[in-house]
């Protein structure tokens, strides 16, 4: 046996135990007709034993027996009862009302065993199917408590990212050009000096000369800001990309507004989207597009190399799916001549 489960060791030794009295039956009254049925019995139950589809073949046993020798139908009955077939149960009424009391009461309570067996195994596949969808949830909640994990990290890491930039660019557009025009001012005012003592125009110079070396720190360190990670619409082009397959990718709208914790679900959607691409699909051609609009962002990833029978929903799209009902967006997905994944993700206005 594969499984040595509680169940199905009771019912081997029954059904040995049973085996055993027929013999006993057998060499007691010397039926040649007997030895031919307890191997038939015999041959039946090692074939349901090795091939378990084969159960409902425990049926004919049932009408062999009752045909042939109602003395060996307790068996059958049990082995009947065991595997499903309720309706075998018919053939007790048929012992009780045509052949023997004695032998209708043993089939009869050989019946009820097997049944109790059954409903015992029955509970046992439920429990287990029960146990075994607790063990999902809990895994996937496993799953998405790390995705969860993950995203703020990234968030946290976008976010740093983004304001270093921010910075940078404002140190770059304001101060940087007012100092830059300043210095510029003062290099040309030089040249004006006329008369002006040595000493003066030394440390005039001098001046000058540490205003240009700050300036030059300012450059640096503007450099030094700037962040070398792609954002935003960038970020998700060069994912485009990176792709191994030709992936058509354009945006519509003004994404200024959209906050890096949006950009982070849509580069979260646009992953998932061309993994399962790669997963599922064989496609020709691959199409992203971004919309942007003042309320909401909605990512479309289309192809059409998708197999067209419905597949259940993977772990991966189930978690971004509870990511994008978390800040209010949808996941939807679209299955036809080319399948589509479409993320909509909220936006404050500006």
């Amino acid at each position: 046996m594969t499984d040595h489960h509680p169940q199905k060791l009771t019912f081997l030794g029954l059904t040995i135990a049973g085996f055993g009295l027929l013999i006993a039956h057998w060499l007691i009254s010397g039926d040649t007709m007997g030895f031919f049925l307890i191997l038939f019995l015999f041959c039946m139950t090692m074939l349901r034993w090795r091939i378990p589809q084969t159960r409902y073949s425990s049926v004919a046993d049932v009408l062999v027996c009752m045909f042939f020798a109602p003395i060996f139908l307790p068996l059958a009955l049990f082995g009947a009862m065991y595997y499903g077939m309720y309706f075998a149960a018919a053939a007790v009424i048929y012992v009780l009302f045509t052949v023997d009391i004695y032998i209708g009461v043993t089939s009869l309570f050989a019946a009820g065993i097997g049944l109790l067996l059954r409903l015992w195994e029955l509970e046992r596949e439920k429990r287990l199917t029960h146990r075994d969808s607790d063990a999902s949830r809990y895994y996937e909640l496993e799953s998405l408590q790390a995705s969860l994990m993950n995203a703020t990290a990234q968030v946290e890491r976008m976010t740093a990212i983004s304001e270093r930039a921010r910075i940078s660019r404002e140190i770059h557009d304001n101060a940087g050009h007012e100092i830059v025009a300043a210095l510029i001012s003062l290099q040309t005012a030089r040249n004006l000096f006329y008369g002006v003592d040595d000493d003066i125009l030394e440390l005039y110079d001098t001046a000058l000369g540490r205003l240009d070396s700050g300036m030059n720190k300012i450059r640096e360190s503007v450099h030094n800001l700037s962040s070398v990670t792609a954002l935003g619409v960038e970020a998700l082009k060069e994912n485009c990309e990176r792709f191994p397959k030709k992936v058509q990718f354009s945006s519509f709208g003004d994404t200024r507004h959209v906050p890096i914790h949006v950009w982070n679900v849509l580069e979260s959607c646009l992953n998932e989207g061309l993994t399962n691409t790669t997963k599922h699909a064989l496609p020709t051609f691959i199409k992203v597009e971004l919309d942007t609009t003042p309320h909401i962002v909605r990512l479309c990833i289309e192809n059409d190399g998708a197999p067209t029978e419905k597949k259940r929903i993977g772990t991966g799209l189930r978690n971004l799916r509870h990511r994008l009902v978390a800040t209010g967006g949808s996941l939807a997905i679209a299955p036809g001549e080319t399948f589509r994944l479409v993320c909509v993700v909220p936006v404050a206005p500006k």
